[in-house]
């Protein structure tokens, strides 16, 4: 009754050890899934930055370009925009490309550096936490400590007894085996006991 009783609670520490790694294990990928989906949302805010950024610059021109149509005279409006809304249409176009291969450039830059400086200061905190891990460790097991289950005084008397018992048990059977040896080896040899 008693042995079935400590292999329940055996059982249940080990069960509830699993499910509290399980717990852990489930909590740290679940941080690291939130850590990427914030750098997700970090890249979208840029990007939608740079798209804000080049449709800006795009109405500009526009801007620019429709007071300097504006100002020219009726002659030189029919002439100057046919040739100026090709190459302003076409330098908008490879302007636009070019910003635009620029800032994701300059994007994928600030990426790599943010990146890298993500992880410098993922290390520093590894290293922070190496520091104080022996506080931390004596801690935690302080804290596992008060979840085992002590046996009764009475049962580690119980327990002391027995082994103790076959203690005795063995070291008279040895005791007993050795004389016996001994007894049959003076036997052949011709010595006398002593």
């Amino acid at each position: 009754m008693a042995k079935s009783k400590s292999n329940k609670s055996k059982k249940t520490n080990t069960s509830n050890a699993k499910n509290i790694k399980a717990l852990i294990a489930q909590n740290k990928m679940i941080e690291n899934q939130n850590a990427e989906r914030q750098e997700q949302e970090e890249e979208r805010k840029k990007a939608r930055q740079a798209q804000k950024e080049a449709k800006e610059q795009a109405t500009t021109v526009e801007d620019t370009t429709e007071e300097v149509v504006a100002t020219a005279t009726a002659d030189e409006v029919i002439v100057d925009e046919t040739v100026a809304s090709k190459d302003t249409v076409a330098e908008n176009k490879s302007d636009k490309k070019t910003e635009q291969e620029d800032k994701s450039k300059d994007a994928n830059s600030k990426d790599a550096k943010s990146k890298k400086d993500d992880k410098k200061a993922k290390n520093k905190k590894k290293d922070k936490k190496e520091r104080r891990g022996l506080g931390k460790r004596i801690k935690d097991s302080a804290s596992e400590l008060k979840k085992v289950s002590w046996p009764s005084f009475k049962q580690v008397v119980k327990k002391t007894g027995v082994v103790l018992a076959v203690v005795i048990f063995f070291a008279i059977a040895l005791f007993a085996f050795d004389f016996l040896l001994s007894l049959i080896y003076n036997l052949f040899t011709g010595n006398d006991i002593v």
